[in-house]
């Protein structure tokens, strides 16, 4: 799952890139100019081509009687495929509380991939001791912090590259209530009364 820090990062990146082209173009220069109207095509042609793709989603919007903008669209189907990773990852978990098993694992590697927290790479052995591995999607702490660390883990007998760590309760229920708060603020953007003009 995209972590929340790798979402900030990129909402970062973008704010940082709008804040230098706003500095330049208050320095007044020729090129601080060309690079205003060159960055301002850009967008718009990037805006017309977002606005061709959603024309299949307009017109089923427009058969129910309902006349969206783009970004309200665009916010529904953040909301959608969002919601959809969550509930994977909350359909995992109530698996696991039904036939999870558990299993003594050990961190063999730390992913710094991402612009989100540091995740640990974790290795078990199942029932008939085959050995399985899966990235945590819970940032480290001081257990899984260091590779060699032993964590216990929990996973589906049936399916046993579903796993999660086992144990921290807290820190799931408040990642999965981000997320959860992420969806429903893109689903009120896109179905808020006031945005959605007739």
């Amino acid at each position: 799952m995209i972590s929340v820090g790798g979402f900030g990062a990129i909402v970062g990146s973008a704010l940082i890139a709008l804040s230098r082209l706003s500095s330049i173009r208050r320095a007044g220069s020729p090129v601080g100019a060309f690079m205003e109207q060159s960055w301002t095509a850009f967008w718009a042609r990037v805006s017309e081509a977002f606005h061709q793709a959603l024309f299949p989603f307009r017109a089923i919007a427009e058969a129910f009687g309902q006349h969206p903008g783009d970004m309200q669209i665009w916010c529904f189907l953040c909301g959608v495929f969002f919601l959809a990773l969550v509930s994977a990852q909350t359909y995992g978990d109530i698996v696991l509380r039904r036939r999870g098993a558990l299993a003594a694992g050990k961190v063999v590697g730390i992913d710094k991939s991402s612009d989100g927290p540091d995740t640990p790479i974790i290795e078990f052995a199942d029932r008939v001791g085959k050995t399985w591995r899966f990235e945590s999607h819970l940032p480290i702490n001081r257990t899984t912090g260091s590779v060699g660390a032993s964590v216990e883990v929990m996973y589906d007998p049936l399916r046993p590259k579903r796993a999660r760590e086992a144990g921290r309760s807290f820190t799931k229920a408040a990642h999965l209530a981000v997320w959860f708060a992420i969806v429903a603020g893109l689903m009120t953007l896109a179905f808020w009364p006031g945005l959605i003009s007739n």
